[in-house]
């Protein structure tokens, strides 16, 4: 029982094609993009995972929200329904570093998303793994000095790290990959480390084997930061 769901198996196709229908039918030529990103997208979901739906409108009212929101709780299983929503002109002021990994990772099932972007470029996509090793450096610092040993904790540290080491690849190489299976087998070094990390965060760990892979966390972070993502390696 997820969010007082049912969990059931999810036909995540027919599920999107029927949201863009129902999305389709109550705003019209307003609707501009909808599309599916996360776990769903990738093909690493578990059951109870969340569908992260992006959608853009011309705009959005607090009247757009509530009848997105009554649309959402008419579908299967929209209690697991989560994502993005805004209006074109909010979109277009996005800051550019959100937006690289918001186009990377949405799969495009009404509309064209990249038609509605500003030109996205290299320093974009700098920033964005700056930003992300920053949160995480700060996140996994505070987490060591105050955690409690809870594998949630790091959970959600390293899907940021994920994040972070797809599109400090993408950066490094011009190579998008965008599961955590074909990302690992392209990683080497400390990068690989701390992805192979994350397979070992369900069960319960030793303070000493927590601090240890916080504090890879927390080098591999500091060096990009000292060293720029696409000078360290």
């Amino acid at each position: 029982m997820v969010k007082g769901v049912c969990v059931m198996e999810l036909d995540v196709v027919s599920w999107m094609g029927e949201l863009c229908r129902k999305l389709s039918e109550r705003f019209g030529k307003r609707l501009l993009f909808v599309g599916l990103q996360g776990s769903r997208q990738r093909g690493e979901a578990r059951e109870d995972s969340d569908i992260d739906v992006v959608v853009v409108l011309d705009r959005v009212e607090t009247e757009d929200l509530a009848a997105y929101r009554s649309l959402l709780r008419g579908m299967p299983q929209g209690g697991l329904a989560c994502g993005f929503i805004c209006g074109l002109r909010e979109l277009r002021g996005w800051p550019g570093y959100d937006l690289v990994a918001l186009s990377r990772d949405t799969k495009g099932y009404y509309g064209d998303l990249l038609a509605l972007l500003p030109p996205l470029g290299r320093e974009d996509e700098l920033t964005c793994v700056q930003v992300g090793a920053a949160n995480l450096y700060h996140a996994a610092c505070h987490t060591l000095l105050f955690g409690e040993l809870e594998p949630q904790e790091l959970r959600g540290l390293y899907k940021s790290a994920f994040f972070l080491l797809r599109m400090d690849h993408a950066l490094r190489t011009g190579e998008y990959v965008p599961t955590r299976k074909e990302l690992l087998e392209k990683l080497r070094g400390a990068r690989r480390q701390v992805l192979l990390d994350e397979a070992g965060t369900g069960g319960a760990l030793q303070r000493a084997e927590y601090e240890e892979r916080l504090g890879r966390l927390i080098g591999l972070c500091g060096e990009i930061l000292q060293k720029g993502p696409e000078t360290c390696r």
